[in-house]
């Protein structure tokens, strides 16, 4: 993840961070969205059928407690939504969630100072109170939806098609604040001019009785336009962000999808009781709360995600820098076995041919200490060609486990003049690069100490796949020992037994005075292993 100030991107860089693909989403998640939409706009319906038709529900009571509090939180939710949507245009670039973020600071906005109206009790003086409610708080109120709608439909819509270039941040966010609350200024001194959005029965009505049953009377045709743009508008952010959503869109689109089909019941609900005063309590306030609640959720969701795709990169970078370490090992051994080959290697043979050439020359009582000097030089010669070989095999990761397995024991069988048989079943075609070559190693020393202790004429070595493990035996017909009589440092065990531990595996070591030495290699092979 990373930070970028969107606004001052050029043209090339912000086409390329926009126009990243996503994968849509499946047929199950488009279903699955579908059903949650259709079954709660049903419910939704049902609850609204109720209210109107049953004579023992009302769509408001009094209760000035609870709608201060109802609306703290709604303005509170509001500016924690815009604040969070503008965090993460800002991180990801997408136009979107600067949409949103205007959207729900405007909420924030006039949820707010409806509360502060009311806690510092001027209510009544602009028309706030049930005991005098004027027309001009159910204008502000209506227009201030519409114009949220509209912002919301426009973020979900350049979610689809984003914009040919960034567009700027403080005018998307201040302009719909800037203009509402010029609206409200210019609209106070004409407020006894504005055509009636409910007429005076209906006004009657909230005073005498809050909790008047079915359809508020006297709603009037302005209302009514009023209210059916808002739904009209939260209706299409429905369609628009479930679009967005199924096209590999963020998580949050979802829920979006969800809230706007509730926002777009809260304004049905606020056409047939239109309830903007203070100390009512309506279920377009309960609907709201639900909006933003829904909202958080889908917030909650996405973080979620967004972690578990971080955890999911994170691992896939220790994976890439693991990788990145065996190649370089890999290479300098590849470089480590040119430099013996050409250097060490070259150099012992040429330290051989001339030490043959003098050994004729060498007095008859030295000629014993010549002969130990020729086997030192011939056993430094095999163990340069032995050390070649390996690192050379540990480092070829395209050819299958069995060749190499079965290369090393063929090449000690020459360089040892002993009988040496391999036998292989099941093997996987090869294993992840540092686990084929610590079982390479664990091999050839197992061959060295055959060579060096054992005194035997025949090696067997065997390889297969047991369930879950890769077990490796090298089994000779040696003098033996009593394993006990031994020490972990002592043939090489101590280096082969933490190969084994580094690999997940064991070593095992069986062996008894002249019944031969089995030694036994057991790997776990999984999927993370598996090349």
């Amino acid at each position: 993840m990373y930070h970028v100030q969107v606004a001052h991107l050029d043209d090339h860089a912000y086409h390329r961070h926009m126009d990243r693909p996503s994968p849509p989403r499946d047929r199950l998640a488009s279903r699955q969205l579908d059903l949650i939409l259709l079954i709660g706009a049903l419910l939704l319906a049902l609850l609204t059928a109720v209210i109107v038709l049953d004579q023992s529900f009302s769509f408001g009571f009094i209760d000035r407690s609870l709608d201060v509090a109802m609306n703290s939180l709604a303005a509170l939710a509001a500016a924690s939504l815009s604040a969070l949507a503008l965090a993460r245009y800002r991180e990801s670039g997408q136009v979107a969630g600067l949409f949103q973020s205007s959207a729900f600071l405007l909420m924030a906005w006039v949820i707010g100072l409806n509360v502060l109206f009311v806690t510092v009790k001027v209510d009544g003086v602009l028309g706030l109170s049930l005991g005098l409610p004027e027309q001009l708080p159910l204008y502000v109120l209506s227009i201030s939806r519409v114009a949220t709608a509209g912002l919301l439909l426009v973020g979900g819509v350049m979610g689809l098609r984003p914009m040919r270039r960034p567009p700027d941040v403080p005018r998307v966010l201040l302009l719909p604040i800037i203009a509402m609350s010029a609206l409200a200024l210019v609209l106070y001194p004409l407020r006894d001019l504005l055509p009636a959005f409910i007429d005076p029965v209906g006004v009657q009505a909230l005073i005498e009785e809050p909790r008047i049953s079915g359809a508020l009377p006297g709603v009037t045709p302005v209302a009514l336009l009023l209210q059916g743009a808002a739904i009209a508008l939260f209706a299409a952010g429905v369609v628009v962000y479930r679009s967005s959503h199924l096209r590999g869109g963020p998580l949050a689109d979802r829920y979006l999808a969800v809230a706007l089909l509730l926002a777009a019941f809260a304004e049905l609900h606020f056409a047939l009781y239109p309830g903007a005063y203070s100390t009512l309590v309506t279920t377009i306030d309960a609907l709201w709360l639900a909006f933003f609640v829904v909202l958080l959720m889908g917030i909650y969701a996405e973080s979620r995600s967004d972690l578990r795709a971080l955890r999911g990169a994170y691992a896939s970078l220790d994976r890439l820098r693991l990788s990145e370490a065996e190649r370089a090992t890999l290479e300098e051994r590849a470089r480590l076995a040119r430099e013996l080959h050409d250097g060490l290697s070259q150099d012992l043979w040429f330290a051989k041919l001339k030490h043959e050439r003098l050994v004729p020359q060498v007095p008859d009582e030295a000629r014993e200490l010549a002969l130990e000097v020729t086997q030192a030089l011939d056993a430094a010669i095999a163990e340069a060609k032995q050390a070649v070989a390996t690192m050379r095999a540990a480092a070829d990761r395209e050819r299958p486990l069995h060749e190499v397995l079965a290369e090393a024991v063929e090449d000690f069988g020459e360089r040892s003049g002993l009988r040496a048989d391999f036998a292989a079943a099941d093997l996987p075609n090869a294993l992840a690069a540092r686990t084929q070559a610590e079982i390479l190693r664990v091999l050839e020393e197992a061959l060295t100490n055959v060579r060096k202790h054992a005194d035997a004429t025949v090696v067997r070595v065997s390889a297969e796949v047991s369930g879950t493990m890769l077990l490796l035996r090298v089994i000779d017909n040696g003098c033996g020992f009593l394993p006990a009589d031994t020490h972990d440092d002592g043939m090489g065990l101590k280096g082969m037994r933490e190969r084994a531990r580094l690999m997940g595996g064991q070593l095992q070591l069986f062996s008894e005075p002249s019944g031969g030495t089995s030694v036994e290699l057991s790997v776990p092979v999984t999927e993370a292993v598996l090349v």
